[in-house]
């Protein structure tokens, strides 16, 4: 049966969609089946990818390839159903499957976030992102069978003089939900043309080793 894990915060821009893909991308890397469902109405993780969504790709299981490593993805339309009704499908065939949320709340959302058996929090890490990531923690609360794995640290930026005392805050209120690992801030995400294609020209720039690191982290 597949680990189903969902990457979910009420906070915008926190890294939810570059973790599922590149945190996809790591598990791959690890001889691991993988398949990452975009939630998201908004086409942000396709053109991630460099795909050219169509009306007839959406439900369609679509393979991407990086360097060696591959894994699929499947951009999910209105009607979420549909995609619920193939999750025994899945779980025979894949070892993880990551759900990309949006940052707003909605009745379906809810319904998926009921069949996960855990839940990575990204935070970027800027005291701003408290209040959003107490929300979430409130929302998640009330589905007694969910469990949130981690608190994911992103955007970190050693030369911010606040870092170490966003950190040292964030593990003295949170302690044991705080992941080890921490993703660093870096250039190359934060371009508007860059797509996970650009990984094997970029690499180690775009903090691929970070995400490697936390799969890791996850599997243990």
């Amino acid at each position: 049966m597949a680990d189903k894990i969902g990457i979910y915060s009420i906070e915008k821009n926190c890294g939810k969609t570059t973790t599922a893909a590149f945190l996809a991308e790591s598990f791959a890397t690890l001889s691991t089946n993988v398949l990452v469902i975009d939630l998201d109405q908004r086409n942000d993780f396709s053109k991630f990818l460099g795909i050219q969504l169509k009306v007839s790709d959406l439900g369609q299981v679509m393979q991407v390839k990086v360097g060696q490593s591959a894994w699929k993805y499947l951009k999910v339309g209105q009607d979420s159903g549909l995609f619920l009704n193939r999750m025994e499908e899945f779980d025979d065939e894949f070892d993880y499957i990551l759900f990309d949320f949006p940052s707003f709340e909605s009745d379906s959302n809810t319904e998926i976030l009921k069949i996960l058996n855990k839940i990575i929090i990204p935070i970027e890490c800027e005291f701003y992102g408290i209040d959003q990531l107490n929300l979430t923690i409130e929302k998640i609360l009330e589905m007694e069978s969910l469990k949130i794995d981690g608190i994911l640290l992103t955007k970190y930026d050693e030369k911010n003089q606040i870092m170490p005392k966003f950190i040292k805050f964030i593990k003295e209120n949170f302690s044991d939900l705080v992941y080890d690992t921490i993703i660093s801030r870096n250039y190359y995400l934060g371009l508007p043309s860059f797509t996970i294609e650009n990984l094997n020209k970029y690499v180690p720039n775009v903090g691929f080793a970070d995400y490697l690191k936390l799969a890791n982290e996850i599997q243990k």
